[in-house]
């Protein structure tokens, strides 16, 4: 039922969760779970290919369901939060020196999200 609940959640968000949105929103449903069975599930839906870990520089890893389009993200720099962006940036392959071949890259954009935008933050 754990394993369950947990990948229904990581299946519903819209964005990459940490192990500690993951434990808050799964408790709604299974109250007594604990933190070490949460990593537990992760590391096997993580070999089952079921997810995917998302980095973010100087962050805990994030999980989100696997098979999703190619798409970026953005962390906000107040709350920590980070969200799915849709698509690609264009002009990516233009910027690959001639004689190289990328075989993948990520993006991620910081900044401030909708609910932090009133906060003070440096701009681009």
């Amino acid at each position: 039922m754990q394993a369950r609940v947990l990948s229904a959640v990581i299946s519903q968000s819209a964005a990459p969760l940490s192990i500690h949105e993951l434990l808050e929103a799964a408790k709604t449903e299974v109250p007594g779970l604990g933190i070490a069975t949460v990593y537990r599930n992760i590391a096997r839906m993580i070999a089952a290919g079921e997810i995917n870990a998302v980095v973010i520089p100087g962050q805990p890893p994030r999980y989100e369901r696997a098979g999703k389009p190619h798409h970026h993200y953005f962390y906000c720099e107040h709350c920590g939060r980070v969200f799915d962006l849709p698509g690609c940036v264009n002009g990516l392959r233009q910027m690959v020196p001639e004689g190289f071949r990328a075989i993948r890259h990520d993006l991620t954009i910081y900044g401030a999200c909708r609910n932090c935008e009133s906060h003070p933050v440096a701009h681009l």
